[in-house]
């Protein structure tokens, strides 16, 4: 075949992998504030603003929930953990399926199964038939849900807005959705407060909005056929991601998430013991992460053409866990608050550089795949959840979070002295 020939054939399966709708594709490309002139992005963005809210009342929730009845933060690890394992254990079939399957199909219709799974916890609450471990099968189905979700609402993301201005979107999305995570966390300690089951009525309530939202959007995503089956698919992104430098290189950070999430048990455990807060403080801390994660997202929004993402990554890698440190010792409500907030400015500058330099960086077949390695390894931040929780009741919530700061930090200053591209990335 002739390069002629080759470069007509690499056209066609461009506009078969990509098919924007007629006002995308004639957005303004000038100006950070003109991303919000796509139709469908708008539509995405308030998706992920009522998904975001639901993770923000569910996680709270679930473990405000079992830590009351069992007063165990063992078994509040496991279950809010229980998501995580299963996002861990079938994302790589999510990614192979982004990469070949209509994405938009897949995005409403998994998040149309989440929307049950809390309709059906409101549901046990209300009748009286709930118990604690009912949230560990309802928690992995959310979880499988999820795994087909995400790497598919990433790679979509690319298809919406286009990889030029993928860090503004990131910036703006990731502000947008900390807003419900400022929100979420205090709504949800108010709904605890006038009813468990009522929780859980909003959260199906949020995840059903969601799921229309994405039904509105006019993007679609066509694959072609690799011929291959799908265990090929994951064989071939698994080997893509190791043979690339800078996303082994960001995978590998990725997985210190299991160490860095050791600190999720410790807020309500420190919330109701040490501070001696109720539901409704335990949502205001929360909420406070983010308060910090909307100030940095706004800031990175609008320098998005001029922040460097390596030196972005090493920023919020260190400010992330000198803020748990501090976290760890907090003496009282004012310092726990500031470290909180220091957490929130952290998670922003990891939100708007890990997951663009991956997406920036695959090539549009791999990036489902890549994407689905990605929440596969992060994920592990739920593990954290039972690791944190077991500490926790061990040797408690100081040398606990002593020892996930010193792991996770020994690892990814590693990668990040080994790999010069991504210490140079831009």
């Amino acid at each position: 075949m002739t390069n002629k020939n080759i470069d007509s054939a690499n056209s066609d399966i461009d506009k078969h992998n990509h098919v924007t709708s007629p006002i995308t594709s004639k957005v303004n490309q000038h100006g950070v504030f003109s991303i919000l002139s796509i139709y469908d992005y708008r539509l995405l963005v308030l998706s992920n603003l009522a998904t975001f809210a639901g993770y923000q009342i569910r996680n709270m929730a679930q473990a405000w929930i079992v830590l009351e009845r069992t007063d165990s933060a063992l078994l509040m690890g496991i279950v809010n953990a229980m998501p995580g394992i299963a996002i861990i254990s079938i994302s790589l079939i999510g990614g192979a399926l982004a990469d070949r399957t209509e994405r938009w199909q897949l995005l409403w219709r998994t998040k149309l199964v989440i929307t049950s799974m809390a309709l059906l916890t409101g549901i046990l609450l209300t009748t009286n038939l709930f118990e604690w471990w009912h949230l560990i099968p309802i928690s992995l189905m959310t979880g499988a849900m999820f795994a087909l979700h995400n790497p598919t609402s990433q790679a979509f993301a690319v298809d919406v807005v286009g990889k030029e201005r993928l860090v503004a979107a990131s910036s703006l999305n990731t502000g947008i959705s900390m807003t419900a995570t400022i929100a979420g966390p205090s709504l949800g300690g108010l709904l605890l407060l006038i009813g468990q089951d009522i929780a859980f009525f909003v959260l199906a309530a949020l995840y059903a909005l969601s799921a229309v939202m994405i039904m509105m959007v006019r993007t679609r995503h066509l694959s072609v056929s690799t011929g291959s089956n799908i265990l090929d698919d994951i064989r071939q992104g698994i080997a893509y991601s190791y043979n690339t430098p800078i996303i082994r290189g960001l995978l590998i950070i990725g997985a210190t998430a299991l160490f860095m999430g050791t600190y999720q048990p410790a807020i309500p455990v420190k919330t109701q013991d040490e501070l001696g807060l109720n539901e409704f403080g335990y949502g205001i801390i929360l909420g406070l992460n983010g308060i910090g994660a909307l100030i940095g997202s706004i800031v990175l929004f609008m320098i998005s053409n001029k922040v460097r993402k390596g030196y972005l990554l090493i920023f919020a890698l260190v400010m992330f866990n000198s803020s748990v440190l501090v976290f760890a010792v907090a003496p009282n409500i004012f310092i726990s608050a500031l470290a909180m907030v220091s957490l929130g400015l952290a998670f922003s500058g990891w939100m708007i550089s890990v997951p663009v330099m991956l997406q920036t960086t695959a090539s549009e077949q791999m990036r489902g795949r890549v994407m689905s390695l990605y929440f596969m390894v992060v994920l592990t931040h739920q593990l954290g959840w039972i690791i944190g929780g077991a500490g926790i009741e061990l040797i408690g919530i100081q040398p606990t979070l002593f020892i996930g700061v010193a792991a996770g930090l020994l690892i990814a200053g590693t990668v990040i002295i080994k790999t010069p591209e991504l210490r140079l990335a831009r």
